[in-house]
């Protein structure tokens, strides 16, 4: 049995720790003992036998704090090998079709980020992916290289390096057609008011945003993108966004 400061130590301990899963809390309750390696038992129980009260006290807390740690660690663990479930381009034409879209640099400098995520959020689509990243002009050549032939391409691609982009995975039912109209058209004079580029944008080169056209495209620019893959998680209320 465990004395009654162990119990108060690990029970504080198991208050503050982030742990993934209510599930892990009943691990706490065991002898905490039984989860440390070799070498912190071994250090606590010298602490414990030849130590004045308030060392006790310490070794205890290590103890009790070293077990969260490796729950925690655990957790962890597990929960991320969940998320390779899915290819990272999703499923077309399912609730779980995915897209790219990103935020370019005039984008970022204007302070839209914020009010593009939340548009979709609130539509009802799930974000599995976001970063901030700096291209390279390689980088914007290769995303941009079914446009190779076009003369604008130059310097297309030299303002999509200038400065940092925020790339993003959302996925949903129908989000790579739903995304580009949510998005609007590529001339942003031709957009429609309530769509992001007919809100902020009026110069063709200044369109805010870039979102994949096709399921092929999705899956060559996901891939580029985020190469790590994306995060497979539930949202809770996707019931209240799908029937069935």
């Amino acid at each position: 049995m465990l004395s009654t400061a162990t119990r108060s130590i690990a029970a504080t301990a198991a208050r503050r720790a982030p742990i993934c899963r209510a599930t892990s809390i009943k691990i706490l309750l065991l002898p905490l003992a039984l989860f440390l390696p070799r070498k912190i038992q071994s250090f606590a129980a010298r602490t414990a036998t030849t130590a004045p009260v308030a060392s006790k006290l310490s070794g205890l807390a290590l103890l009790a704090a070293s077990s969260v740690a490796l729950v925690y660690q655990y957790d962890y663990k597990t929960s991320s090998a969940r998320c390779a479930a899915l290819p990272v381009q999703g499923v077309p034409g399912t609730n779980r079709e995915r897209t790219f879209l990103a935020v370019k640099p005039d984008g970022v400098q204007r302070g839209l980020i914020g009010d593009i995520i939340a548009r979709f959020e609130k539509r009802g689509y799930k974000l599995v992916g976001l970063k901030m990243i700096w291209p390279t002009l390689e980088m914007a050549e290769n995303h941009y290289k079914d446009l190779s032939k076009k003369p604008f391409y130059p310097s297309l691609c030299k303002f999509f390096s200038s400065g940092p982009i925020i790339c993003m995975c959302w996925e949903g039912k129908d989000i790579i057609k739903q995304g580009r109209q949510m998005l609007g058209e590529t001339q942003p004079l031709a957009s429609k008011p309530g769509s992001i580029r007919g809100d902020y944008s009026i110069d063709l080169g200044r369109n805010i945003c870039h979102g994949s056209d096709s399921p092929e495209a999705a899956e060559h620019e996901l891939k580029m993108w985020f190469p790590e893959g994306v995060n497979d998680w539930k949202k809770t209320v996707d019931s209240w966004v799908y029937e069935g």
